[in-house]
């Protein structure tokens, strides 16, 4: 079994992916994941770590999200966590590597709530990191049945930043004192 690091998170998923979601194979539509942190010591998805997602660039369906990620040396394992405007939250921790056919394999599970009234889903997840800019993320649980996403690499990390750098300039509103995406 290969060894879960967090370099491998860092390197691989930065930048903005489209991917197409099926549940027991029966098309459901296209969800955007955006990562524009994945290269500093703690990662964020969606926003630097501790602030809102800006709208049109949410990790997950635009929610305004809080979504913090990132390696748990205590535990061995990358961990997410996320809240959303609707009490509702969510957990993901990636706890196995193994390298199959030359892809890595990521193994873990989770549990998600999408709004406080809601019972909580756990979930057992997998993530295949076909190459570069491809991967297959499979969730299953009893609730949902069997998730799958097959997402392709729209931008890189860098191109996302220059994106989000970009946008916020076009956008009056207060200063920030430090910039939200990163250097």
């Amino acid at each position: 079994m290969a060894e879960l690091e967090a370099k491998l998170f860092r390197d691989y998923f930065g930048g903005s992916w489209l991917g197409r979601m099926k549940r027991d194979g029966v098309y459901l539509r296209d969800i955007v994941f955006n990562w524009p942190r994945a290269f500093e010591v703690f990662s964020a998805i969606g926003t630097e770590e501790h602030l809102m997602v800006p709208e049109g660039t949410g990790f997950y369906d635009d929610s305004k999200s809080v979504i913090v990620s990132g390696w748990r040396h205590d535990l061995n394992r990358w961990s997410i966590s996320w809240y959303n405007e609707y009490g509702g939250y969510g957990e993901m921790h990636w706890t196995s590597c193994e390298l199959l056919d030359g892809k890595h394999v990521l193994y873990g599970y989770g549990r998600e709530c999408k709004q406080e009234t809601d019972k909580t889903t756990d979930h057992i997840i997998k993530c295949e990191m076909i190459d570069q800019d491809h991967f297959k993320y499979t969730l299953q649980s009893f609730k949902k049945g069997r998730i799958e996403i097959r997402a392709e690499r729209t931008r890189t990390a860098e191109q996302l930043k220059e994106q989000m750098r970009a946008e916020r300039a076009e956008t009056p509103g207060p200063a920030l004192s430090q910039d939200a995406t990163g250097p």
